[in-house]
């Protein structure tokens, strides 16, 4: 069966749906936890033997059975580690840029609050200075005025 050919970046294969650009990282994992689980078990099951002592070829005996029941537990390990950590890693990096997002329009609205507010005092400004320079007087309250009726 031919291969699907995508350029979508969530291009999935694999039993257990791992994304093909983390397929290194989950192969890493997967390797390492059996590594680990199997010369664990190994170890377990020759120490755990009777009085005489093993010969080679029941410990390597011991050995593959060790490394084939472990693939079982390995394999969905190393799918949780790889794709858990990724998840939690887009979501604190999704918390961060939402909240540097909101910060950055806590801003804008408080620089647009100061030019509208700067505006209206110009506005003001120049009314009062048309009036004084057209001999009228000028009886307008002042913004600050009308923004705490």
């Amino acid at each position: 069966m031919a291969a699907r050919v995508s350029n979508n970046r969530n291009d999935r294969r694999n039993a257990f749906d791992v994304i093909v650009r983390h397929i290194g990282w989950f192969l890493t994992v997967f390797y390492t936890l059996w590594a680990l689980f199997t010369g664990l078990l190994s170890y377990a099951r020759v120490m755990t033997a009777e009085d005489p002592p093993l010969a080679w070829t029941e410990i390597a005996i011991i050995a593959i059975i060790a490394a084939a029941a472990t693939v079982g537990i390995a394999f969905p390990l190393a799918f949780g580690i790889v794709e858990g950590v990724r998840m939690v890693l887009a979501e604190f990096r999704k918390r961060f840029y939402r909240e540097e997002g909101r910060e950055e329009g806590r801003e804008e609205g408080r620089k647009e609050g100061r030019e509208e507010r700067d505006r209206i005092w110009r506005e003001w400004n120049q009314r009062r200075l048309q009036a004084e320079h057209d001999g009228v007087a000028f009886n307008e309250p002042t913004p600050d005025a009308d923004a705490s009726d």
